[in-house]
């Protein structure tokens, strides 16, 4: 099978190295539009626009199918479409949480503000707007996390789970974990199960992002590493 993912930047990786480790034998080609990240804090129109321009490229690489591996275009999955099935990252989690008397969710603003959690997830909601994250990730900033983690968390105490609802957020759970100590839930673990594999298939992957530098190489080699035996081609796509 050959699997198209993509995300506003480096966060989809998580998606990504999921899928590997349960399918190695696919096919996946990756795009990350590192350029206009973060998505979150941009109005609609924006994104909708760059995801159709990503969207026809991976259709264009002949791919099977299309996950969008962002939690933003997730939650605005309506003005999305594509002639290969789109598989977003919310509508797995449909009545998978409802054991949990109070879920908090972190979340770009753009995806907190169409209230999309809800539709899936019908549990008492603390929802956090987070604006800062996924540009400290990007750029590889984590000396900076502490501080703001401590203002977004606060609000978190008496859930009984923590949703990170944005791909990026996986990549520093160790430091969001310092301050949930409960049950902490990312969108792979109800995705995976959706995709399947042709074991005929060697597997290889190739990486587009429409802006290369020093922090992105390091977040692909953070989230992508040793113990994934991939051949990596990374190539510069400008828009």
């Amino acid at each position: 099978m050959k699997v198209g993912i993509f995300d506003s930047g480096v966060g989809g990786l998580t998606i990504l190295k999921s899928l590997i480790n349960k399918y190695p034998h696919n096919t996946y080609i990756y795009y990350g539009d590192t350029i206009h990240a973060p998505y979150g804090n941009k109005k609609i129109e924006e994104i909708v626009t760059y995801s159709k321009n990503i969207i026809k490229f991976l259709e264009d690489e002949n791919v099977d199918l299309i996950i969008i591996a962002c939690g933003t275009l997730s939650s605005n999955k309506e003005y999305l479409h594509s002639n290969k099935p789109l598989i977003d990252l919310l509508t797995p989690l449909d009545n998978k949480l409802d054991n949990y008397h109070k879920i908090s969710i972190m979340a770009t603003p753009l995806s907190i503000k169409t209230n999309a959690f809800k539709k899936y997830i019908h549990n008492n909601l603390n929802l956090i707007a987070c604006d800062k994250l996924v540009d400290i990730i990007e750029k590889c900033e984590f000396n900076k996390l502490d501080e703001i983690l401590q203002e977004y968390m606060k609000s978190t105490f008496d859930s009984d789970a923590l949703l990170l609802g944005c791909t990026h957020y996986p990549i520093i759970k160790e430091y969001i974990a310092k301050y949930f100590n409960k049950r902490i839930i990312t969108f792979d673990e109800y995705l995976k199960d959706l995709i399947t594999e042709d074991i005929n298939d060697k597997g290889s992957i190739k990486l587009y992002f429409s802006y290369i530098d020093d922090n992105v190489l390091k977040n692909i080699n953070n989230i992508l590493n040793k113990d994934v035996n991939i051949e990596r081609k990374i190539l510069d796509v400008r828009k």
